[in-house]
């Protein structure tokens, strides 16, 4: 009988700490102070830090050569990021492409603009690290060959001077 005692009381000890999940009390989250969503209750990095970039428009995706026939529309998507703490106010895009033979236009911030604006007239606000993708880049060539345009995505009035230059090269035969 004192055996069977014995034997409860280690048995019932061991299933108590084999049971305490010392993990249990983790907090998952951003553990790194310079990101913009740190926390600082977390106690474990769960790879979700969000850390802002000296400048902060980010393209995260760009499509920067495209090619297609004459008399086509070729295509090329861009997507951004403002990749700052703050929310980014007044952002827009300039192109900057001068040829006879072609053609060029976009869309930002919900609107499609023809080929003789160079300035989108409607500035865009992003929030910290929010990412549009609607952006897209047009070309129709009467011509073959290779042309190149620049869209400068920039913050107006920023202080200092936040931009950012993408050159798509579309390609026509």
């Amino acid at each position: 009988m004192k055996t069977m005692y014995l034997n409860f009381i280690i048995i019932t000890g061991l299933l108590f700490f084999v049971s305490c999940d010392p993990e249990e009390d983790s907090i998952s989250g951003c553990t790194d102070p310079v990101a913009c969503n740190y926390n600082e209750a977390a106690t474990e990095n769960d790879g979700s830090c969000q850390i802002p970039l000296d400048n902060p428009i980010e393209i995260t995706y760009v499509e920067d050569f495209v090619s297609g026939s004459v008399d086509s529309l070729l295509v090329s998507h861009i997507h951004l990021r403002n990749a700052s703490c703050e929310n980014m106010t007044d952002l827009v895009v300039r192109k900057l492409f001068n040829n006879q033979n072609a053609s060029a236009y976009f869309c930002f911030n919900g609107i499609c603009f023809t080929s003789v604006t160079e300035l989108s007239p409607n500035p865009m606000t992003l929030a910290s690290f929010e990412e549009d993708d609607y952006f897209k880049g047009y070309l129709s060539a009467d011509m073959p060959g290779t042309y190149e345009v620049t869209y400068r995505f920039y913050v107006e009035n920023s202080d200092p001077i936040q931009l950012t230059n993408v050159t798509v090269t579309y390609e026509v035969n």
